[in-house]
């Protein structure tokens, strides 16, 4: 999903043909359930957020993004027909993050039990779907039973151990899948046969664009309540932040993203394909939403400072945002240097934001948001057109 500038390499011509594959309805509803659940985290860090909330965002957020990124992949594999077995299966899912939303109201608190259960609800949907349809395929037994089985086991455990000793077993749970899809083992040619790269894009895209407009809601909502002239025109000053990041993950990410998963696939480098579709997008989520609640803090609040904590929200956000395509980049195989010429400007200077914060109002520290971003994006577009230019010489 990298928006590195000049990353247009086409796709392999080895890449296999693949059928054409939209996400269906019952994806899309999945994938709403799970945006309403990161809304619901998304208010641990509004007003001004301190470094255990922050943390407890990431706690909480990583093993329901983890889920739903296993949920994903299951039905790019096994879930190109919608039938009775997973419509039921997906809405039990639902029902899960559900679950996991209500409890995460209070953060890390007394309703850690229900996080827990959803988690290991999750699990166990993984389960019988890898255990009926990945063993046809020739998936070792064991896995499907450590990688679901176990894990959900640990996770249901968790509920009734109290803490600290409840996250080191969601700690070893995710463990366990993360060590385990470290190793793929030897035959993976069935993995790469059956991955539908242009659904994956799909998928993925569409989960990032619904968190925009998760964003945007959420910035409008908070003019809604605090409605003033002075609201009015920081929520427009925040709309254009996010507005500016989405045009560049529209413009750049996800086309580069599909050719160069396609590559990816073609040349059998799943390691890079697991890096870019399930770890490093979760950081690009993490990034706009913590954006966004920095910017709702302002919009509520536009002419006193920013408090400290929606500061970095704010320039975290974004420079959070510019690095993490840094990362995926370099793992598409962009060289270092081409990535350093952007990553540079983008991912240290939003973080002056947090140092003009406290002299400055609120509406004041959103519009040097607005400029940082219309920079970047600035300098993104002169480099497209440069490089088309080029090529037409």
């Amino acid at each position: 999903m990298a928006t590195a500038e000049g990353s247009g390499t086409e796709a392999d011509a080895g890449t296999r043909e693949q059928v054409p594959r939209r996400a269906n309805w019952l994806e899309l509803f999945f994938d709403l359930v799970m945006v309403a659940f990161v809304g619901q985290l998304a208010l641990g860090v509004h007003g001004d957020p301190h470094p255990a909330q922050f943390l407890t965002f990431a706690v909480l957020f990583f093993p329901a993004w983890w889920a739903w990124v296993n949920v994903m992949l299951t039905l790019n594999l096994f879930g190109e027909r919608v039938n009775g077995t997973i419509w039921l299966l997906v809405s039990v899912a639902m029902f899960a993050v559900g679950m996991m939303a209500a409890a995460s109201i209070d953060g890390l608190g007394e309703r850690e039990w229900a996080y827990a259960l959803g988690n290991a609800i999750l699990r166990l949907v993984l389960f019988f779907a890898w255990w009926s349809q990945g063993r046809r395929n020739g998936v070792p037994w064991y896995r499907p039973v450590l990688y679901c089985g176990v894990t959900a086991v640990l996770w249901a455990v968790s509920a009734i151990v109290p803490p600290p000793g409840r996250y080191v077993l969601w700690a070893i749970a995710i463990g366990i899948e993360v060590v385990l899809l470290a190793f793929l083992g030897r035959d993976t040619s069935w993995l790469r046969q059956a991955l539908n790269i242009e659904h994956v894009t799909e998928r993925v895209g569409l989960f990032v664009v619904i968190v925009f407009g998760e964003s945007v809601l959420a910035v409008f909502a908070e003019w809604s309540a605090s409605w003033s002239i002075a609201s009015g025109i920081t929520a427009l000053l925040a709309f254009m932040v996010i507005a500016m990041l989405a045009w560049a993950f529209f413009t750049y990410s996800t086309d580069i993203a599909e050719q160069s998963w396609r590559r990816l696939h073609a040349a059998g480098n799943l390691g890079a394909l697991r890096d870019t579709v399930m770890y490093l997008p979760f950081l690009l989520v993490s990034a706009i939403v913590l954006l966004a609640a920095g910017l709702g803090t302002a919009v509520a609040d536009p002419t006193v400072p920013l408090p400290a904590g929606a500061s970095v929200a704010v320039a975290g956000g974004i420079a959070l945002f510019y690095a993490t395509n840094g990362l995926i980049a370099l793992r598409y195989g962009e060289r270092l240097r081409d990535v350093l010429r952007w990553a540079l400007i983008g991912v240290p200077l939003p973080l002056t934001l947090i140092l003009i914060a406290p002299f400055v109002s609120a509406a004041t520290c959103v519009a040097g948001a607005v400029a940082v971003v219309a920079l970047m994006a600035a300098r993104a577009e002169w480099h497209r057109q440069r490089s088309l230019a080029s090529r037409a010489n």
